[in-house]
């Protein structure tokens, strides 16, 4: 647990559609011996910034029971042993197509591999995460082998399961997962980046990183090494708290005060993400900027499941420049 309460566990464009769920029970109720189910409300966004011309980044929210994706909004009761929400951000790199084509393969990948594993990712839902990612590191490497043109394609990746009680994130580059909780902005994860390395070690100092002509390099990233070794968070929720998953393209020109004042004074969940790009965008949108943001409803306990899904099937990791 941190000194403010957040327990942590750590392991090696477009207006918005009303918020809408859509009853898909069919009348027929499922007894869940009052296990618990929470209401989540996921919203996301990407832009191309302004100094680039093509967006390499993509985001995916899931719900991984039915496989319907929705853009940009979804608002779905999560049932515990059910799989649960997917929250992906990817951010591509490698050449002006290969980026994209990294990033696309790598969230399609995640996507499916999970909605295979069924219950299995409610069960164990970090395991899970680190297979479905494993799985689309060897995807990208298998394309770029396919297709020279793409060799040397890579991407960031930062995916999180939303279960009713818990938070499972993996992380692989620097795109990042942070929780806003009473008030406080808490980081989830630390950049896989030379920069953050230096840091930790005290060969850097913190102040120094934003001079630093090599901050951008990577430790590691998706399809770019045969081996990748996912970071594993995994954090307890409560009601009330919003968690953000973004690209550089965020928080790397937006200061995380910035980022906390947005998220705390914004109560409209449909208004967040839009705040954050237009914040990235006002600081210059030097890279493409992704953000998906996601409240927690209070954890109820329910004997029976209401079946509801998603109101929006359109696919969401094809872009909106």
């Amino acid at each position: 647990m941190d000194k403010n309460g957040v327990g942590l566990a750590q392991r090696p464009d477009h207006p918005y559609p009303f918020l809408m769920m859509l009853d898909t029970s069919n009348g027929s109720a499922q007894d869940f011996g009052g296990r618990p189910h929470r209401m989540l409300t996921v919203c996301g966004a990407t832009d191309v910034g302004s100094e680039r011309e093509n967006n390499q980044d993509t985001f995916v929210i899931a719900d991984l029971e039915s496989g319907r994706m929705s853009r940009p909004c979804i608002r779905t009761d999560i049932w515990v042993s059910r799989p649960g929400v997917l929250m992906l951000v990817c951010d591509g790199m490698g050449g002006r197509a290969a980026g994209e084509v990294a990033a696309e393969l790598a969230a399609s990948s995640i996507k499916d591999d999970l909605q295979a594993e069924g219950e299995n990712v409610g069960q164990s839902p970090v395991q899970a995460l680190t297979r479905a990612i494993v799985g689309a590191n060897k995807v990208i490497q298998d394309e770029a082998q396919a297709h020279p043109e793409e060799r040397g394609m890579g991407t960031t990746c930062t995916a999180a399961i939303v279960s009713p009680d818990r938070l499972a994130i993996a992380q692989v580059g620097d795109s990042r997962a942070y929780l806003l909780r009473d008030g406080r902005l808490h980081a989830l994860t630390r950049d896989q980046t030379l920069a953050s390395d230096l840091v930790a070690t005290g060969a850097l100092k913190p102040d120094e990183v934003a001079t630093f002509p090599l901050r951008h390099v990577l430790a590691q990233a998706l399809g770019t090494d045969a081996k990748v070794t996912p970071v594993i968070t995994e954090v307890e929720l409560h009601e009330g708290d919003r968690v953000l998953l973004c690209s550089d393209g965020l928080h790397g020109p937006v200061s995380d005060e910035k980022i906390g004042s947005i998220m705390s004074h914004t109560p409209e969940i449909a208004e967040v993400s839009q705040a954050l790009i237009a914040a990235a965008l006002a600081a210059g949108g030097p890279d493409n900027v992704t953000v998906v943001v996601a409240d927690c409803g209070p954890l109820r306990r329910s004997t029976t499941s209401p079946g509801w899904a998603l109101s929006d099937e359109r696919a969401l990791h094809s872009k909106h420049a």
